[in-house]
């Protein structure tokens, strides 16, 4: 599993490191440094750090994580003016043959600031933390376009016998939980979901978010696996999701090579089904529940592309019928729905003006090839969905005005805003 690999490497990593119990002086730090950079790049990264004798470098690591390719450097610094078991970690940016700061954060350790490492790999700077015996968080950082925000976190934990590894991807939003014995490393519970992000129609979103949420590994295909090629054949890409007090808007872009429009009531059909829980509980829980089909209510979206402007959605279990607009493209289609926030749980809280609010969603795409052998269906799914169990849903979550999701620092802002000022702005 990759997860679970790169949680080995970054631990074989740090492992490294203990052989030096006491860290690096800043100057063994510079002379590391000398056979990768030029003295007038070291210099930026010292100068940053700050000239203290008694500074000690425990963790570094070279690589790339801006896709530039120039190499840039991560740091963990523990200062001795320091009081609190506190290590502070830096993120320099080969911008323009200048080894430039984008980001500092400071990040508590238990024992030793050997628990808090970093490691650069697959175009993330990855930062290892110790929160307590057998509870560590691995943290992925990248920056791209001027912008310095965090990409994944992964967080292991061991709890009576159990071990339980939690990963969340907060740009991909796709994320999991594996639980299972510490000793036999039998699955006891794992659960893939996509988390889909709804946010408000007033709120401008950050860069790093601007990119559709895809459903398309082979993951996410529950059934018909054996029919399905590739995404092109079938798969959906959530390219906007918006919400106001009235309605939920989603924009979806759906490939597929060779859709089905259904030619009678009874026919089946290309659709997209979007599956909501009624209660609070939500779908990415380790507890699991007796399978309740009135528990999840379903809107449909049915597509026609001999007469779109007949597209319809439809509430399940009510004779609730709204248009939804939709357009042929060359390598599928393009579907928007405002679906009536009535219909959530959500909508019920009297606190949803200004917390987040989640509830389980799961949005399944079938897919027919042939009208005539509907056996061969295709069925790709934003969870590892069971018809009728909502324990096996995933999430949507609705952002307050002017929140979202992830950490995010403009490393250019400042400069921007000050040449604005300059210009008499």
């Amino acid at each position: 599993m990759i997860i679970r690999f790169l949680y080995i490497v970054l631990i074989l990593f740090m492992s490294i490191d203990i052989l030096a119990q006491s860290g690096s002086s800043l100057k063994d730090f510079e002379k590391k440094l000398s056979d990768y950079y030029d003295q007038e790049l070291i210099a930026d990264v010292i100068a940053e750090i700050g000239k203290d004798d008694q500074a000690k470098v425990w963790s570094w690591d070279i690589g790339e994580y801006s896709l530039d390719n120039n190499n840039d450097v991560a740091c963990v610094v523990r200062y001795p003016k320091e009081q609190s078991k506190i290590c502070s970690v830096y993120f320099f940016i080969d911008i323009n043959g200048t080894l430039t700061p984008v980001h500092k954060q400071s990040r508590i350790f238990v024992e030793s600031p050997l628990e808090v490492g970093v490691a650069i790999k697959n175009g993330s700077c990855h930062v290892t933390s110790k929160n307590e015996q057998f509870h560590w968080d691995i943290t992925g950082y990248q920056y791209r376009h001027g912008v310095f925000f965090k990409y994944d976190h992964f967080a292991t934990m061991r709890n009576k016998g159990q071990t339980i590894e939690q990963y969340r991807n907060v740009i991909d939003r796709r994320n999991s939980m594996h639980v299972f014995s510490t000793r036999t490393e039998e699955t006891a519970y794992y659960h893939h979901y996509h988390d889909i992000p709804a946010y408000h129609v007033k709120t401008s979103i950050p860069f790093g978010l601007h990119h559709p949420i895809v459903i398309d590994a082979p993951d996410d295909v529950i059934k018909g696996a054996f029919y399905w090629k590739g995404p092109q054949d079938a798969s959906i890409m959530i390219e906007q999701s918006r919400y106001s007090d009235a309605m939920w808007n989603l924009e979806l872009k759906v490939l597929d090579d060779s859709i089905c429009t259904s030619l009678c009531d009874t026919c089946v059909q290309d659709k997209i089904m979007i599956h909501l829980s009624r209660s609070p509980k939500l779908g990415n829980t380790i507890d699991t529940q007796e399978v309740n089909k009135d528990s999840i209510l379903t809107v449909e979206l049915n597509p026609n592309m001999e007469t779109p402007h007949t597209s319809s959605m439809n509430i399940i279990g009510s004779s609730t019928k709204l248009p939804i607009d939709v357009h042929r493209e060359s390598n599928g289609y393009r579907i928007v729905a405002n679906i009536p926030t009535k219909f959530m749980t959500f909508k019920d809280s009297e606190s949803s003006q200004s917390d987040i609010q989640t509830i389980g969603c799961t949005i399944e795409l079938l897919d027919i090839d042939n009208p005539f052998r509907p056996e061969e269906q295709t069925r790709i799914v934003s969870s590892a969905y069971e018809q009728g169990n909502s324990s096996s849903l995933g999430t949507v979550t609705f952002y307050p005005m002017n929140t979202f999701d992830g950490e995010f620092h403009s490393h250019f802002s400042h400069q921007f805003v000050q040449t604005l000022q300059q210009l008499g702005f």
